[in-house]
């Protein structure tokens, strides 16, 4: 029999990875090296799926698709987004908890997260997760349609006190993080309004652009070509700082509402998944987000690059969810 490694001029890219197969099983035989090993270090030797909970167009699931397309290039096999819509991201997660630990079905998450943990429905709690990375941040912002009369964040706030109850908000879920942060809004402002729940931020665009909502909680970069065609208006926005894209929208803080917040973007799997492959994944994604197609697409969706790895994005969840427990409470959500 003649082997690759002794044959003359063999001695090719090839050759190195045959050797390595071959003191892998010899490992294998002599029993040093148990087969989950291996399974992690040939981590993914088939298409990867990455869960998304809200529905297709939607802020998340073009995330999705994006870092989707990224990781797949890094990494050489296929990652298929599957959208699991409903019950405010429930179902998506509950998928996620019951899925094998072994890094091919991991899922898109947002802040939205944090507010998911408390529910009667919820089937996981965070020990249940092993975060992977977070990817950005993004801040919120109230739309108006231009049908409405609201030019300014002080009319709309002035309208809000005269007739409580009378305005309806649209946004992603009945409970979500763009509600808390809209309803930590409205208690700062002293106003009530009606939350109109929708499968998603897609969903929640085309309700604001086809006039079927007086305003929505969405986040800004997602009504740019509303905007440009005249079908809404942006008043305010959640940020520290007014945004590039929009130099004409003034910050809640600006308009005398303390309110600063951010909605971030990330990568989740199943806790029990290998440590190896978490840390494979949170590297890919750290090399593909330094990459001129991710910063294009931050711009164009005029959001923030946020990268955290396992842990430090772990710590954001904890502190995440702590604030929104308290806030709910508060707010009897």
């Amino acid at each position: 029999m003649i082997r690759l490694d002794d044959h003359p001029g063999c001695e090719t890219a090839t050759a190195p990875r045959v050797r390595t197969r071959r003191r892998l099983l010899g490992a294998l035989a002599a029993g040093s090296i148990a087969p989950a090993a291996i399974a992690q270090q040939s981590w993914p030797s088939r298409p990867v799926t990455l869960l998304c909970w809200s529905a297709p167009g939607s802020p998340v699931d073009v995330y999705a698709r994006v870092m989707a397309k990224l990781l797949a290039a890094e990494l050489g096999q296929p990652f298929v987004v599957e959208n699991r819509v409903g019950a405010s991201g429930l179902i998506m997660m509950n998928t996620l908890v019951k899925a094998a630990p072994n890094g091919y079905t991991i899922a898109a998450a947002t802040t939205t997260l944090a507010t998911l943990f408390g529910e009667p429905a919820a089937s996981f709690k965070p020990e249940d997760l092993a975060p992977i990375a977070r990817s950005q941040l993004d801040p919120y912002a109230l739309v108006v349609h231009s049908s409405t009369p609201f030019r300014n964040l002080d009319e709309f706030v002035a309208f809000g006190r005269k007739k409580p109850e009378y305005l309806s908000v649209g946004g992603p879920f009945a409970m979500s993080s763009h509600r808390v942060a809209w309803e930590l809004f409205s208690e700062t402002a002293k106003i009530r309004t009606t939350w109109i729940p929708y499968p998603g931020g897609g969903p929640a665009l085309t309700a604001i652009a086809g006039g079927q909502v007086e305003a929505v909680a969405t986040n800004p970069g997602n009504v740019k070509a509303f905007v440009a065609a005249g079908k809404v208006r942006v008043l305010a926005v959640s940020s520290q700082q007014r945004l590039e894209d929009f130099p004409g929208v003034p910050t809640y803080r600006e308009r005398g509402w303390d309110v600063v917040r951010y909605q971030w973007r990330g990568l989740i799997a199943r806790a029990g998944t290998p440590a190896p492959i978490i840390e494979r994944l949170a590297a890919a994604v750290q090399r593909v987000q330094q990459g001129p197609e991710w910063r294009a697409y931050l711009r164009q969706e005029s959001q923030l690059d946020g990268f955290q790895g396992p842990e430090a994005f772990r710590a954001q969840i904890a502190q995440d969810r702590q604030e929104i427990d308290a806030l709910k409470k508060r707010l009897g959500l």
